[in-house]
């Protein structure tokens, strides 16, 4: 489970970077959220889909000598999804309560209502679950490796 970890860790603090350099640029503002949310989308679908495919890759070459059946990449892809789902959780806390502290306020304004870091969090949740689910199913099939094949 290092490989999966040491992915999970890493998009984490892809998107937690993203999120600075966003708020940097001026892009978490209310005239320019829309632009905001389509460019964090772009880049976050990015860093998911290399993420997927190089935690499938570097298991795949280091721990089942360069041979893995979609099954075996599936289970590695859904461990890194539940290992990453905590951590970014606990990431965006961090950036919404200690990095930006008007965050929460700026959320609260869209339709966050009344709870906006609640919201936000399980936003961020649903969406891990969703993207994390489909990559786990998809990415395999470009990184197994059969005997034949090797």
């Amino acid at each position: 489970m290092r490989v999966e970890t040491k992915w999970a860790i890493i998009v984490t603090v892809v998107i937690l970077l993203w999120m600075l350099l966003a708020q940097a640029l001026g892009l978490l503002t209310t005239e320019k959220i829309a632009t905001g949310k389509l460019i964090g989308l772009i880049v976050s679908t990015l860093a998911f889909a290399i993420t997927y495919y190089m935690v499938t890759k570097e298991k795949r070459d280091k721990d089942y000598n360069g041979v893995m059946s979609w099954s075996e990449g599936f289970w590695s892809a859904a461990r890194m999804t539940l290992i990453f789902i905590p951590i970014s959780c606990f990431a965006l806390y961090i950036y919404i309560e200690y990095l930006n502290p008007g965050y929460s306020a700026f959320v609260a304004s869209d339709k966050f209502g009344k709870d906006p870091v609640n919201t936000f969090l399980m936003e961020n949740l649903t969406s891990a679950f969703l993207f994390g689910g489909l990559f786990c199913l998809i990415f395999p099939l470009f990184t197994r490796k059969s005997i034949q094949s090797a």
